[in-house]
């Protein structure tokens, strides 16, 4: 076997590992002849890949635009109002699992709070939230020395994504609102925000890209359904000149007609008559339908679902409510883990740029609110199987003070007595000693039980083997119970023995549950 690392290939060939190719990139745009040149950062500007964008002929800048739509602007908020609604959410000291935090750690998460408090993380937080829609949104971080030697946040500012591009290596810089002076970003000043980013497409998955041809097909549907409305929301005045007026007449005759638009009078001569035709039918609903469609799509592309951004109708199931629900709710979960991507990433740079390396930087999370009923219905299970509670445990899971609750004894918060902890070993006990008396009992009466009934558990065996099916096995049965060889008197003196034997051990086993009580 050589003694140089590698792996065999399909025929057995040995072939070693390069290492320097190991450590070096082979497939990028420069291999594969699609870099545009090496000119400079203006001319090696990666083109924006969006389809939507592409085909239509704009540029980025145009999606804002979209929010003049009513659905887009709920649909938007509705979204990010899910998130921004979570309250339980902040930082906490890094560290490794298990580990008690550094004192290193501990003073970087101490400052870096004492910067953000400075700040108002909603507004940011929202600025991130626009990373779906746009598919990217840029945060420029603005420091300050201090006179501790620290470096401090003076503000988080969201800039606007159309000022930044991607060169060729996929690296973010700015190329401002022309893009004739582009301009490469130090370290530590700016931090991405990504949505579905891929190699092919740095610029993210934007959500309002897809939004532009319903939202173009509802604002021509919106104009034409306008002129419809106006054309045939009105009943047609219909008007019928007498036989032998001239066209004169009859000119005369519509201008009196078209005034009765704005006041409803006219004069007209002596034998027209006039008719009011109001439009039949359903033709106005194939437009309303028309803009509902486009409404539903907007919806989708932006929130994955309809129901819980309009009504679609009355026949809609709760089922299908829940659906939508969890769907939403998927999204908002996403949403979360990317902010707290974001935030991770500027509690990371105030750690590079202040501790350096090898000091854990504050993690941002978010905290699902505590479910109390389904802590309290578990609790009860538990109690009921014999775990008994101390008063820390309800201050610690259900923030109760001490001078809020007591502890009632068990008997009286209303469970049964048998689910108390020491229930359990003193029932076992007494009830092993019950039986084992009646076992007893029961092996004393046995021999006459057997001698009685000898001959027939012969016959009952008998019987058994004899039948061919349940059927014949039921006659045969019913001819031995007619002739059994016990007398029913002696059947039911045995019974009378047994059952008085079992009363009196059951009876014994209370009495001394009493005793063991008091």
């Amino acid at each position: 076997m050589p003694d140089a690392k590698g792996i065999y290939l399909a025929n057995g060939d040995f072939k070693p590992f390069a290492m320097e190719s190991l450590t070096s990139e082979i497939a990028t745009r420069q291999n594969a002849g699609a870099s545009l040149s090496d000119l400079g950062l203006w001319l090696s500007q990666l083109p924006d890949p969006d389809p939507v964008l592409r085909k239509r002929g704009d540029d980025a800048r145009v999606l804002a635009e979209l929010y003049s739509d009513d659905q887009v602007t709920t649909a938007t908020l509705s979204r990010k109002n899910r998130v921004l609604s979570a309250a339980q959410y902040g930082f906490r000291p890094g560290g490794p699992d298990g580990e008690p935090v550094t004192r290193e750690a501990q003073n970087v998460y101490d400052r870096l709070m004492q910067d953000l408090e400075r700040l108002s993380l909603r507004p940011l937080i929202s600025s991130i939230l626009d990373a779906p829609f746009y598919g990217l949104a840029v945060l420029e971080l603005i420091w300050a020395p201090g006179n501790d030697g620290w470096w401090h946040f003076i503000d988080i500012v969201a800039r606007p994504y159309h000022w930044f591009a991607f060169d060729n290596n996929n690296q973010l810089f700015f190329r401002g609102e022309a893009g004739l002076e582009p301009k490469s970003l130090p370290a530590g000043k700016f931090v991405l925000v990504s949505h579905h980013a891929s190699y092919d497409n740095p610029y993210g998955l934007r959500l309002l890209s897809r939004c532009l041809w319903p939202v173009a097909f509802k604002r021509g549907g919106l104009q034409f359904y306008a002129k419809f409305v106006e054309r045939h929301g009105l009943p047609w005045v219909v008007g019928k000149a007498p036989k032998g007026a001239s066209g004169q007449d009859k000119r005369e005759m519509a201008a009196h007609m078209a005034r009765m638009v704005q006041d409803c009078v006219a004069v007209l001569p002596a034998g027209a008559e006039i008719e009011f035709l109001a439009m039949t039918g359903n033709q106005d609903q194939v437009h309303e339908r028309f803009l509902a469609r486009q409404d539903k799509a907007i919806s989708k592309l932006l929130m994955g679902q309809t129901l819980t951004v309009e009504m679609e109708g009355r026949n809609n199931s709760q089922a299908a409510a829940a659906t939508h629900e969890d769907v939403a709710e998927g999204l908002a979960e996403a949403d979360k883990a990317m902010v707290a991507d974001a935030m991770n990433e500027i509690a990371w740079l105030y750690t590079q740029v202040n501790a350096g390396r090898g000091v854990f930087a504050p993690l941002f999370s978010y905290e699902e609110p505590q479910d109390l009923q389904g802590r309290a219905e578990l609790d009860k299970k538990l109690y009921e199987i014999g775990v008994d509670f101390t008063a820390e445990h309800f201050q610690e899971n259900y923030n109760l003070k001490p001078s809020e609750f007591t502890l009632r004894p068990k008997q009286e918060a209303g469970f049964p007595a048998q689910f108390s902890a020491a229930a359990p070993a003193k029932s076992a006990f007494l009830a092993e000693e019950a039986q084992g008396r009646l076992d007893a009992a029961i092996k004393q009466i046995m021999p006459e039980a057997l001698q009685a009934n000898a001959k027939f558990v012969t016959q009952l065996e008998n019987a058994v083997k004899r039948a061919q099916n349940l059927d014949e096995l039921e006659l045969l049965l019913a001819d031995l119970l007619a002739s059994r060889a016990a007398s029913p008197s002696e059947i039911e003196d045995l019974l009378a023995r047994t059952m008085t034997a079992a009363a009196g051990m059951g009876a014994a086993a209370v009495q001394a549950e009493a005793k063991e009580d008091k």
